[in-house]
């Protein structure tokens, strides 16, 4: 892990020394060109290290294009010299002495160019031990940049190495290529007390040196990330809005500060942290699911009765906890089919359910068959009756012996018992078809789909293939006709 070191001091005009080197997983601010030219030199020390030698050398490139720093164009040299490219390290190395003409290892550079090219000169050149015999160089390391920013603007700035040697000296911001070691950064300015801070240099970093002289207060650095990403940070004052979101990091006035950090579906954290000018102050902290989670039910018509594990939780659309497992969800409506499902509700996310509930058939043609299967039965029953009547009245004439055969209640008693058997048949023709009316469903079930549990922020619907749509078909059956709508998952 990179590390940055800070050490200042000030007196009643105050001063920050603060030096910050890039991590990864730091939050990069893209509009800020030396931000964006630290981390493609992160990028590229990391491909370098894995022996990705062209990568390496095009992501110093990036940074270069960046922040036009002579430090990335001999990083790139070096991950060509290393890849073995010896043309393009030759391009890069002049490249880096032209934006460098007062480099302090230019002969060093120079005798690299000539054993790159294996020239053989007639005269022996600066550092060559023989003619045509170029030194040998020994391993080097890739380059970094000390970029230092004042305020005020106007402060000079000098950069001492190790020995107490000038390496640098500028007014105002500057930028400086160094190599590994130990050096000093030292701020001054006729209004303000001088500020100094010392930073430890590793190879192939970027190290961005803030000093403000006038605030009066030391500014330390503080780095938030947390193991799932875009969380919300607010610092000191939460009314005052996020500072931005996780990872985040940025300086803060040096002391305690109240930290919170959200993200629905998971619980809040609140803490303080201690900032101190020194080594970047990470903030590492893991987010825990909320306890509960939400289903959200939603029905194709106006009153639907939901209904979880046996009790009425509101009429859809509706929304309500529930504890995370698994659930019985129960829908219900007058003139519609019941829906039972199983829903299933994660801590800290949204179960969406969507229902679309069919009406129960109409049973008009089952009352009306029935009607007339009872007239018939009573007709059936009046006509056996009288054709009884009838028969008791002919047999008590015929044992008399007063029977004529041309008697006319002989026709009338066979007519109505021939009646009765009619009516009879008939009844229970009608019968059946009434008990047929009674049992027979044309129509669908209750249908619902339970979408997958999402994180609260998330949009349900846009998980989905498809939206739920509206169809108006044509309805005919035997007992009814007109327009049906329904909508469709």
């Amino acid at each position: 892990m990179a590390r940055a070191q800070c050490i200042g001091w000030t007196g009643m005009a105050a001063g920050l020394a603060l030096t910050l080197m890039g991590a990864p997983g730091l939050a990069q601010p893209r509009d800020n060109p030396l931000e964006r030219a630290r981390h493609h030199m992160e990028l590229g020390q990391d491909a370098f290290t894995q022996g990705r030698f062209t990568e390496a050398a095009d992501e110093f490139v990036n940074a270069f294009t960046a922040s036009p720093f002579a430090a990335f164009l001999y990083n790139a040299a070096l991950a060509h010299e290393k890849g073995g490219d010896k043309a393009k390290a030759v391009e890069f190395y002049r490249r880096y002495l032209e934006a460098d003409p007062k480099a302090p290892d230019l002969a060093e550079v120079e005798v690299k160019i000539r054993a790159l090219l294996a020239e053989t000169p007639t005269e022996p050149a600066p550092g060559e031990s023989a003619p045509g015999v170029p030194v040998k160089v020994s391993e080097v390391e890739m380059k970094s940049l000390i970029s230092v920013r004042t305020n005020p603007a106007e402060a000079e700035v000098r950069v001492l190495d190790a020995a107490g040697a000038e390496v640098s000296k500028t007014t105002g911001p500057m930028a400086a290529t160094v190599e590994r070691g130990a050096y000093t950064i030292v701020a001054s300015h006729p209004d303000y007390r001088t500020v100094q801070t010392s930073v430890d240099v590793t190879p192939g970093q970027v190290y961005i040196v803030v000093v403000e002289m006038s605030q009066g207060a030391f500014l330390g650095f503080l780095h938030v990330r947390t193991d799932v990403p875009g969380a919300a940070v607010y610092v000191d004052d939460k009314a005052a809005g996020q500072a931005g979101e996780t990872p985040w990091g940025n300086v803060l006035p040096t002391g305690r500060h109240r930290i919170w950090v959200e993200k629905p579906g998971y619980e809040p954290i609140e803490k303080d942290v201690d900032v101190s000018i020194g080594d970047k102050q990470e903030l590492a902290l893991t987010l825990t699911r909320l306890p509960f989670g939400t289903l959200l039910v939603k029905a194709n018509i106006p009153v639907a009765n939901v209904s979880m594990d046996g009790e009425p939780v509101g009429v859809a659309r509706v929304e309500t906890q529930a504890p995370p497992g698994a659930h019985k969800l129960l829908v219900t409506a007058e003139g519609m089919k019941d829906y039972a499902a199983d829903a299933r509700v994660e801590g800290g996310r949204t179960t969406k359910a969507l229902i679309r509930m069919n009406p129960v058939p109409s049973r008009t043609s089952a009352w009306v068959t029935l009607g007339f299967a009872a007239a018939l039965f009573a007709g059936g029953g009046v006509a056996g009756y009288m054709a009884y009547d009838l028969n008791g009245e002919l047999e008590s004439a015929h044992n008399k012996g007063r029977l004529a055969d041309d008697d006319p209640r002989i026709l009338e008693g066979f007519l109505w018992a021939l009646g009765a058997d009619v009516a009879f048949g008939l009844g229970a023709v009608v019968s059946g078809l009434c008990i047929y009316y009674f049992v027979r469903d044309p129509l669908p079930p209750s249908e619902g789909k339970i979408l997958d549990p999402v994180d609260f922020t998330e949009n349900p619907w846009k998980t989905q293939s498809s939206l739920p749509r509206l169809m108006v078909a044509p309805l005919v059956a035997p007992d009814t006709a007109g327009l049906g709508a329904t909508v469709v998952f």
